[in-house]
């Protein structure tokens, strides 16, 4: 759906809430996209809001959620929100007529996920979870490579991503009334992209977690997934550990690493490895790994070209996210 013509023809964005990774994620990438506008922040605290603005240059501050949606200074809208308000105001962004780019996971659970991406279709918007690496060309070439099977058949994956958060603490992730946690945080980035690199979903999962007892939120959580053709891919998130992201992809004719699967910069790169010798692939992104999955939306928005990676594409993690939980849970293997 391509918004009424304008002089500048550009998508004019809102962003809800002053979140951290709008600062650092969204709105550099969206500056170096040159196809939209930064024009607008709503905030329920004005002070945080004017500051917020005065920082990054932004125009005008609302002083809450619906005033923003409401203008129609506004084509699209960033939600960074808690997991927990994604769906509520997802819903009510497509309702006042805007695209909407959402921070992942996409929701809560799948019930969420279908009222959010019925609401746009019932509006005519897009919705897009902001699972940024899917559009980047750094992806796009590991597709490539894989369907061209230059490492032959897959036969495992192993993706983590660490990071230490101190605790006591305050930070989002560890309130667990706001949908925190290591896998809804960072956990879902291991899991899409091992259900990226198959193709397919799982048939079943065997999973562990660790709980902060204070909290009561999954600090830890390790799992093996179990794919077609006795296939298998094991994944690792940590809250309390030391690492950083990566990924490995192994085939019955070499492997690929992958040392920045989720938000590949400019020095990232793809690793491959085969009997014939090692190849180097640069990641081609841009600048801000959020760019190219913030160009691709504006192609979809401006010139009508079709959404890459349609957001029911969030009922697959979700599916996983669940049987993880049980499967540990339990200490069963999970059928999905």
């Amino acid at each position: 759906m391509k918004p009424d013509s304008r002089e500048s023809d550009k998508i004019r964005w809102g962003i809800l809430s002053t979140a951290g990774i709008a600062a650092s994620a969204f709105i550099p990438a969206l500056r170096e996209s040159a196809r939209g506008e930064l024009v607008a922040v709503a905030s329920r605290d004005r002070t945080r809001g004017e500051a917020f603005a005065q920082k990054h240059a932004i125009g005008t501050v609302f002083d809450d959620y619906d005033s923003l949606l409401e203008s129609d200074a506004i084509d699209a809208i960033y939600n960074p929100l808690p997991n927990t308000m994604h769906a509520e105001w997802t819903i009510k962004a497509a309702e006042c007529g805007k695209h909407i780019f959402c921070e992942k996971p996409l929701a809560m659970s799948a019930d969420e996920i279908t009222a959010m991406t019925d609401s746009c279709n019932q509006a005519g918007v897009q919705l897009v979870e902001a699972f940024v690496f899917l559009f980047h060309a750094q992806t796009l070439k590991l597709r490539q490579l894989l369907d061209e099977r230059v490492i032959g058949d897959i036969r495992s994956t192993h993706a983590y991503l660490n990071f230490n958060i101190p605790r006591p603490s305050d930070n989002i992730r560890l309130k667990k009334e706001l949908g925190g946690g290591g896998l809804l945080d960072g956990g879902v980035y291991p899991l899409t992209f091992t259900r990226f690199v198959f193709g397919e979903e799982p048939i079943n999962v065997q999973a562990s977690c660790f709980f902060d007892p204070q909290y009561e939120v999954d600090l830890r959580t390790s799992a093996i997934l179990e794919f077609s053709g006795d296939r298998h891919a094991t994944i690792h998130m940590a809250m309390d550990g030391q690492g950083g992201p990566g990924a490995a992809i192994y085939g019955d004719k070499g492997y690929i690493n992958v040392p920045q699967p989720y938000h590949p910069r400019q020095d990232a790169h793809l690793g491959v490895w085969t009997p014939e010798g090692e190849q180097r692939h640069p990641s081609d992104g841009g600048r801000y790994p959020f760019t190219p999955a913030i160009d691709h939306f504006h192609e979809v928005l401006l010139d009508g070209k079709q959404l890459a990676v349609p957001a029911t594409n969030a009922l697959g993690t979700i599916a996983v996210v669940e049987a993880i939980f049980e499967s540990a849970r339990t200490g069963n293997r999970v059928t999905l």
